[in-house]
């Protein structure tokens, strides 16, 4: 079995030297504007033009989250405020159904039809008097119908 030993480098390979990139068409477009806008390329817009264009589009992000914040608060008046309305028009129907549905109002309706629940009486002496019938249930056998 061999021992262990460290290894001992026979010769040392170069330091690998890195290749400056080429830069590509729009890298070449800033550097050439930023140079005609601001002359030096030591001037420092030209030193800090990477922050530059991260807040710029930090900005631009912010910016349209607030736009879609308003409209989506837009949007939620709207329906609240159509909610509202359904609610106020529900209420308005499920009134005028509870009055229409009072015996006194359906008595008005068919008495068109000839349909009176009162019975107009005279008493001992000769006055009239007014009566109101109760209502009667109405019993339908099964074998009846």
């Amino acid at each position: 079995m061999a021992l262990n030993t460290f290894k001992t480098p026979t010769e040392k390979a170069p330091p690998k030297v890195r290749q400056k990139k080429e830069p590509n068409r729009l890298q070449r477009w800033v550097d050439e504007t930023a140079l005609r806008l601001f002359g030096r390329e030591d001037a420092w817009p030209m030193r800090n033009l990477d922050r530059i264009l991260w807040v710029s589009l930090l900005l631009t992000i912010y910016i349209g989250l607030n736009h879609n914040a308003e409209r989506l608060v837009r949007r939620m008046l709207r329906t609240k405020t159509e909610v509202d309305e359904l609610r106020a028009h529900y209420t308005s129907l499920q009134a005028e159904f509870m009055r229409s549905s009072k015996q006194s109002e359906i008595g008005k309706r068919v008495a068109a039809f000839g349909l009176v629940n009162r019975q107009v009486t005279k008493d001992d002496k000769g006055i009239q008097k007014d009566t109101i019938i109760p209502p009667q249930k109405i019993v339908v056998k099964r074998d009846e119908y």
